[in-house]
């Protein structure tokens, strides 16, 4: 792209200067046209031109034409500036600052015809040579993404070809490869808090641009600071955005070379991407495999599966945790509609790699029905609660960008005991999702549950199987749930409240939002369809284990002390 400002320093003869306008320094010079002194006199103009305009012609064409209504007309036609051979009047002057219309004055000996000649000479020759440095970056690049060449690579051969610091971002705005020239760019550890300033009116501008050619994207100018700025150009793939990659100049100091260069470099970097893109979903086929094999699978080979996720780079000997992590909406406990390959879950291999620290995780993931589920090498309890507290912050930061951001969503997450082995991984799995439904049922959407934290729910989940369990809890809770269900009796709650109030009445009154003769009467009913006296500290035990367990193997929103 050739800016007005260009044109300026390169076809224009010394002594040309900016009357008004100024703002319009940056548009786009696609030729140079004079206004010639006979009718239609504006016909010829598509828009985009460097206007060469001698004031006399003005008087020619008409004497009731004022430079102002002219600078007007011209601006409504498109063109890109005005070069003026006369005296700029003051409302000519506020005609440009309004239109942003780059007023410039030539000297007064500048002749209109040679110096259009010259002009758009210079112009075509000068978009000529872009185009052919463009094409020979373009060649470079795709050589480079054919044969196979990584993207730092790529983005590496862009700064050499350049010269200039280079950026590529992910989707998500995420730094995945930086390179850059002593003087050329801020340093990295500089770089990032920039990067995030101008991030939300990029987002939408790379969003609105998704739909472009990948081989032949759009770019802009955004600015770095008060040093730098940067061109952008949109990665695009198969599917839309798959990030962004940006020049770095000096502040306003782009040349035309570099949106040429940006372009070129975001196609070879959707090439290289689209290409990793293709590798990762076949691995990603296997993966699913031998995941669904280690959790829900008819085990045929546990050596066969064994050395097939060691081809992967798993070891499943090794301790791994199991995070099982759903999505909700605020304050409801609806679950967010969410199969494998809906949008909201496509930022979470992105918020896997931020948890291993921008390497490729060595993680086993799917989706199934509402939740994610994953296998994460942890060597303790505190490594795996760290990395599912991470993947949960980034993940509901990353959904708020996708498609569907208008919508809140809260994500809860279970957290299993770190084991090794198959059968044990299946074990901290069932563990995960035990934590989870319990998290969300006595603490709401949004929360993350260790298995590790769930105190004697961790002895009822282990006894689960056992017949002895349901017979404490049959003959605990039984005949008590049995007349609520025909009574509406709201028995259990009370029980549970009084409990949880450390067997205070008044307090378990408050709880509930009732009068404190209405709870004392409900106990009373609670020992007579029972027949256990509260007042005895081991049935009192025996009914407060029997509450854990309606709470861990039902549906029951009642919360126990």
């Amino acid at each position: 792209m050739l800016t007005v400002a260009d044109v300026i320093t390169l076809a224009l003869p010394p002594g040309s200067s900016v009357a008004a306008g100024g703002v319009g320094l940056s548009r786009e010079v696609t030729w140079a046209t004079r206004i010639r002194a006979s009718p239609p006199a504006f016909a010829h103009l598509t828009g985009g031109e460097l206007v060469l305009l001698p004031v006399v012609v003005l008087g020619q064409l008409d004497e009731r034409l004022t430079l102002e209504a002219a600078i007007h007309q011209l601006a409504s036609f498109g063109v890109a500036a005005v070069a003026l051979i006369g005296v700029a009047t003051e409302a000519a002057c506020i005609a440009a600052d309004e239109t942003g219309l780059p007023l410039l004055l030539l000297p007064p000996d500048a002749e209109p015809g040679p110096l259009e000649r010259q002009a758009a000479r210079i112009i075509t020759d000068r978009r000529r040579e872009v185009q052919r440095r463009g094409q020979e970056v373009f060649r470079r690049l795709m050589e480079l993404a054919i044969a196979g060449e990584p993207l730092a690579g790529v983005v590496r051969a862009l700064a050499d070809v350049s010269g200039r610091a280079v950026i590529l971002e992910g989707r998500d705005g995420r730094l995945l490869a930086y390179h850059a020239g002593p003087g050329q760019g801020p340093p990295r550890e500089e770089l990032e808090p920039l990067l995030t300033r101008d991030r939300p009116e990029l987002v939408r501008w790379l969003r609105a641009e998704a739909a472009s050619s990948p081989a032949d994207p759009p770019t802009a100018l955004y600015h770095l600071g008060r040093s730098w700025s940067r061109v952008v150009a949109p990665v695009i793939g198969r599917d839309g955005l798959l990030g962004s990659l940006s020049l770095v100049t000096l502040r306003a100091r782009a040349a035309p070379e570099d949106g040429q260069a940006t372009a070129r470099g975001a196609s070879a970097c959707a090439i290289v991407l689209a290409r990793e893109q293709a590798a990762f979903s076949a691995r990603r086929e296997v993966e699913l495999h031998v995941l669904d094999e280690v959790l829900d699978g008819a085990l045929r080979s546990e050596a066969t599966l064994l050395q097939q996720a060691r081809r992967l780079g798993h070891d499943l000997n090794a301790l791994h945790a199991a995070v099982v992590l759903r999505l909700d909406q605020p304050n409801a406990g609806v679950p967010v509609r969410a199969q494998g390959r809906d949008e909201r879950w496509e930022v979470l291999g992105e918020a896997l790699a931020r948890a291993a620290g921008g390497t490729a995780p060595r993680v086993l993931w799917r989706v199934r029905n509402n939740c994610a589920e994953i296998l994460w090498p942890a060597a303790s309890p505190a490594e795996a609660l760290r990395a599912a507290t991470t993947i949960r912050d980034d993940l509901s930061a990353l959904a708020a960008l996708g498609k569907d951001s208008s919508a809140a969503t809260l994500v809860s997450v279970g957290v299993g005991v770190p084991q090794g082995g198959i059968e044990a991984l299946r074990r901290s799995h069932q563990q995960a999702k035990h934590a989870l439904a319990l998290g969300r049922r006595l603490h709401g959407p949004g929360r993350l549950t260790s298995f590790d934290d769930l105190g004697v729910y961790r002895l009822i989940y282990a006894a689960e199987q056992l017949p002895e369990l349901d017979a404490l809890y049959e003959e605990t809770l039984g005949s008590l749930l049995r007349y609520d269900r025909e009574h509406n009796a709201d028995l259990l709650r009370t029980l549970a409240a009084f409990f949880a109030a450390n067997g205070s009445p008044k307090e378990a009154a408050e709880r509930l939002q009732v009068h404190r003769n209405t709870v004392l009467y409900r106990l009373d009913r609670v020992r007579d369809i029972t027949g256990f006296d509260l007042d005895d500290a081991s049935l009192r035990l025996r009914m407060h284990l029997a509450l854990h367990i309606h709470v861990a193997l039902t549906d029951s929103d009642i919360a126990v002390g």
